[in-house]
């Protein structure tokens, strides 16, 4: 049975034809007014990413399910900003995850996460983006 507070997140897919990141990087132009305005064309798609998601006190755990089925997971690390760091340089399947909690570790003072990506029907490596 699900946690009390579990909640059911969905993520559309997207397109960006022209102007990659454009559509988030220029909020950096509040603090370096040397960064160009950007211009971005964004398509979205009837593709997603579906999960529960819930808080964990002190750790990040994410389990991953392909667009082919291939479950990934559960991944486990502390809210150790060292530990994170370490996995995000390291590389590989879970270093995206570890870099982004790391950069809000050390913003924010948050919990732990645990969130199980269970349905994906955006195609991996194929010029999409969530």
């Amino acid at each position: 049975s699900a946690k009390p507070d579990t909640f059911e997140v969905e993520v559309p897919g997207r397109v960006c034809l022209f102007g990659e990141h454009s559509d988030w990087a220029g909020s950096y132009r509040r603090t370096n007014s040397e960064v160009r305005p950007g211009a971005c064309i964004v398509i979205g798609t009837d593709q997603t990413l579906k999960a529960t998601a819930c808080e964990h006190p002190n750790k990040l755990i994410i389990t991953s399910t392909c667009d082919d089925g291939t479950v990934s997971g559960p991944w486990e690390c502390s809210l150790d900003e060292q530990e994170l760091l370490a996995v995000a340089q390291k590389g590989g399947f879970w270093s995206y995850a570890a870099g982004v909690a790391y950069q809000i570790m050390i913003y924010y003072p948050v919990r732990g996460l645990e969130l199980n990506n269970h349905t994906t029907t955006l195609p991996m490596k194929k010029g999409l983006s969530s």
